[in-house]
């Protein structure tokens, strides 16, 4: 009877090393897109990748949006006018106004604060690195950038040309065509279709998340929908930037690119790898301080994620679209759903929002 009580304890206490053994070995395979980044070392630069001047719709000159931009800090810009290459910098003043900013000088000359005269930037003497841009309007309005393809008439024949011409996009303001005052665009603009995007052109890269302050609050939701779709195969990277049209609308939204160099090759791979995370300040420089990301440590054994920040009242984590968990520290072993991304949101003074990009989840 002994011998049976010994077993049976002996056998009970083997299962259940097993069972504390299987949960120790379990463990999630994270993809970090910051995994390459020395916190230490690397320095984090100020970008917008979405402005307009009178060469399209803006209301300021080319020259006069660099010197703004630059007179806030920023050390990289692309400037998007509609369906044209302004560009490059160092011949702004070979440049002509569009025929809207003509017209609209003589008959809203109150709407112009400038004349049509341009002059010549060099962002080498500035400290800045300029991002030979372009907004392609006449479908959904995408970004295309390191290459001077003016624009096409399907999404579809203008990716090809970014492609040919070795550039990168960004979808820009996808809330604009999936919000409820929209709806006539949901069918073509579906999920399935954003998705389809990403997984068939490379270099498409990613989509904004915050544009014009928060104009589109679909934005997000959009996101949080494709990545639900494409993660972890297929990471889609976020990005806030001005849409800037008017002085009154300049550095409420940037990123900051974390980079071990101040080139245009190094912008380029961030924005390709996801080097970055993204800002939205409502209240704009004249605001409180919004929150800094000093690191991000990653531990796949422990199944772990945690944000070490300056200015930050409190984070959340997020996948397709819900709150999971808040803190500095995710612990991936407490999340009971089957999920194959999360997401960080920090939030500070004045309501402002820092934004991580996605980690791709696997759970073995």
């Amino acid at each position: 009877m002994n011998l049976k009580k010994n077993l049976i304890r002996v056998f009970s206490l083997f299962a259940l090393a097993c069972l504390f053994l299987g949960s120790c070995t379990q463990k999630w395979v994270i993809q970090d897109p910051y995994e390459t980044v020395n916190w230490n070392n690397h320095k984090q630069y100020k970008a917008n990748f979405h402005a307009h001047t009178t060469v399209s719709d803006g209301r300021m000159n080319p020259h006069s949006v660099v010197d703004k931009y630059k007179e806030l800090g920023y050390q990289i810009l692309a400037i998007t006018d509609h369906n044209a290459v302004t560009y490059p910098w160092t011949g702004f003043s070979s440049i002509e106004a569009s025929k809207t900013s003509v017209k609209r000088m003589v008959d809203l000359p109150e709407e112009m604060p400038e004349n049509l005269t341009y002059e010549d930037r060099n962002p080498n003497e500035l400290g800045m690195i300029d991002i030979q841009g372009n907004e392609f309007s006449r479908h959904h309005h995408t970004g295309s950038y390191f290459n001077g393809h003016g624009g096409t008439k399907t999404e579809e024949e203008s990716f090809q040309a970014i492609a040919a011409k070795g550039g990168i996009a960004i979808l820009n303001h996808p809330g604009r065509y999936r919000g409820s005052y929209r709806r006539e665009h949901l069918n073509f603009y579906s999920i399935d279709w954003y998705a389809e995007q990403f997984k068939k052109h490379d270099h498409l890269i990613g989509l904004e998340v915050y544009n014009q302050g928060d104009r589109y609050p679909e934005d997000r939701q959009t996101w949080d929908s494709i990545l639900s779709v494409t993660m972890p195969e297929r990471p889609v990277w976020g990005y806030s930037n001005d849409d800037m049209h008017f002085l009154e609308g300049l550095g409420y939204n940037w990123n900051m690119m974390i980079l071990p160099g101040l080139t245009h090759e190094w912008v380029r791979h961030g924005m390709e790898n996801g080097l970055c995370y993204f800002v939205h300040a409502p209240e704009g420089h004249d605001g409180p301080p919004v929150p800094v990301i000093q690191s991000i440590k990653v531990d796949d054994k422990r199944g772990t994620i945690e944000i070490s920040a300056l200015k930050c009242d409190s984070i959340k984590w997020i996948t397709g679209g819900k709150v999971l968990a808040s803190g500095s520290k995710i612990d991936l072993k407490d999340i009971k759903e089957d999920i194959h991304y999360i997401r960080a949101e920090l939030y500070g003074k004045g309501k402002s929002v820092v934004g991580s990009q996605p980690f791709g989840l696997i759970k073995r």
